[in-house]
């Protein structure tokens, strides 16, 4: 009887893994309870096989399965709140640059997001058709060098992770929004990171959103991934 519960436990936490919250507690308790009385019966092996993979059992107990995409307004609001960084860093380089023409009389360029780029040596990388040497970037110094890679590395594998591991960043937490597969369950780490990589393209970013011109709730990236962001349950 050790050896079953010891595959009853490893099955219901392997399901559990790709749920959060009172669908997880639920999950591993109503499952727990059933295997154990299969187990008494000798069917252990028939309800694991009727039940498959983790990943199919956890999608059963999946409550936020059949919820619509949240309004585009709240993740709008979460997308600013969660990109503060990003924010404050533009803001930062706008100040820096108006001083700029006061003292130069010279104009200066920006952009949010603001492109990324790195300096190799004498020469550099950029994401973005940026001259990462040009004069105009010139006024930003470790602003734009340090500060922008530091921002997006929070808002892309940051925020991506964080997503991945609780259901929600910051700002959808505040907007009771959470992030689900298709099937309703917890996002991969991968996905959390990848439905963010639009943030490198700067302001070409904002075509992530471009479906919302026709009505649709869901990102260029929510798509890809096969993600939704949803109203939390309650």
């Amino acid at each position: 009887m050790s050896n079953e519960q010891e595959i009853i436990d490893d099955y219901t936490e392997r399901v559990g893994r790709h749920l959060m919250g009172p669908a997880r507690d639920r999950a591993k308790a109503e499952l727990g309870a059933h295997l154990s009385d299969a187990a008494e019966a000798g069917e252990l092996d028939h309800a694991l096989s009727r039940l498959g993979p983790p990943k199919e059992a956890a999608a059963t107990f999946a409550d936020l399965r059949a919820a619509p995409p949240a309004p585009m307004d709240a993740r709008l609001v979460a997308v600013v709140i969660d990109n503060l960084p990003l924010a404050g860093v533009t803001i930062a380089m706008l100040v820096r640059g108006v001083f700029r023409i006061a003292e130069l009389g010279s104009g200066f360029a920006l952009a949010f997001p603001p492109f990324l780029y790195f300096e190799i040596g004498e020469g550099c990388v950029s994401v973005g058709p940026v001259h990462c040497d040009a004069d105009v970037y010139d006024y930003a110094g470790l602003l734009y060098s340090l500060g922008v890679p530091l921002a997006l590395l929070w808002s892309i594998v940051g925020l991506g992770l964080v997503e991945a591991w609780t259901g929600a960043t910051p700002g959808k937490r505040l907007m009771r929004l959470r992030v689900v597969t298709e099937a309703g369950l917890r996002v991969h780490p991968v996905s959390g990171v990848v439905r963010r990589l639009s943030l490198v393209l700067g302001p070409a970013a904002w075509l992530d959103w471009l479906p919302v011109v026709w009505g649709d709730r869901r990102r260029v990236l929510d798509h890809l991934t096969e993600t939704k962001v949803v109203r939390a349950a309650r």
